[in-house]
Formats: C-alpha cells, sequence, structure tokens
C-alpha cells in the first residue's frame, strides 16, 4: 500500500512532556501526526540503566494515560535498556504496565552486540490489533553500538 502525504493533509504537533522528563529515569518526545487516513502518535523514549526504574514506570503509565484514546495508534520506541531477549523482572513489569494499553513488544532480535554478548535492549511498542500487517526488522546502519 502506497500513501502519500503533503502538507495540505497532515498535521503534526509536538506534545509537551517536560514535566515527565528526569535525566538518566525517563526522557521522552512526541510527535503527534494527523491525517485522512490515520491519527497516531509517536513516543521516543530513553531510560539509562543507571535510572530509577519505579519512577520510569510511573512516568511512562502517566504520559500514557494523558495520551490514550481508542481512535489513536500509539507507538512508542527508543532505548528502555531492558533485555527482551531474557525473561526478567524489568520486563516483566513494563509489560504488565504497557498490557493495560494493549501495547506490546516487537522486537526479539539483538539490537546491541559487545563481543559474543547480544541484548534486545531497543524496542517499538504498539497495539498489534490496530496494526494488522507489520513488518520490524534490523539495520546495521554502523552509526552506533545499537542497531536500527
Amino acid at each position: 500500500m502506497f500513501v502519500y502525504l503533503s502538507k495540505k493533509n497532515l498535521k503534526y504537533s509536538n506534545i509537551e512532556l517536560d514535566k515527565y522528563c528526569k535525566d538518566q529515569d525517563l526522557e521522552v518526545c512526541v510527535l503527534k501526526l494527523k491525517s485522512t487516513f490515520f491519527n497516531v502518535c509517536i513516543m521516543s523514549v530513553y531510560r539509562a540503566t543507571t535510572g530509577n526504574f519505579n519512577l520510569f514506570l510511573n512516568r511512562l503509565d502517566d504520559i500514557i494515560k494523558r495520551l490514550y484514546k481508542v481512535t489513536l495508534q500509539l507507538i512508542i520506541c527508543g532505548d528502555i535498556n531492558i533485555d527482551y531477549l531474557t525473561d526478567n523482572d524489568k520486563k516483566r513489569q513494563l509489560d504488565a504496565v504497557l498490557l493495560t494499553y494493549s501495547l506490546s513488544a516487537t522486537v526479539y532480535f539483538p539490537t546491541r552486540s559487545q563481543g559474543y554478548y547480544n541484548t534486545a535492549i531497543c524496542n517499538i511498542f504498539i497495539d498489534t490489533y490496530k496494526f494488522i500487517n507489520f513488518t520490524v526488522s534490523l539495520l546495521h546502519d554502523g552509526l552506533s553500538d545499537h542497531d536500527a
């Protein structure tokens, strides 16, 4: 499917979320896109490994509550520093929060490699009922120690 978007049929806005951001715990920005074809919010998130995980979860939940609408497609992506290749407590806690909004992870392949150690610490979370046909694949761009 091909959709042509121009300034005439695409409206975009930045959503101010500075009050939720705290260095290392949660850094986030959101872009809202609206056209005759879709209504979507794309949220980019960063969480440092040294950050307060509970603060991250609580503020992320607050942001999603503020944005969530049944008619809105929400995409959360970024470096969350939670490995989705292993079973771990942080992954279970994040999944529990996101599932309340019908959001689930889509990346289950390594996004960062260090020698023989691979992790999936960058992810994309979507509502798979709203995004029926989608493909997620790895891009080795060589620009960072993370893959796109």
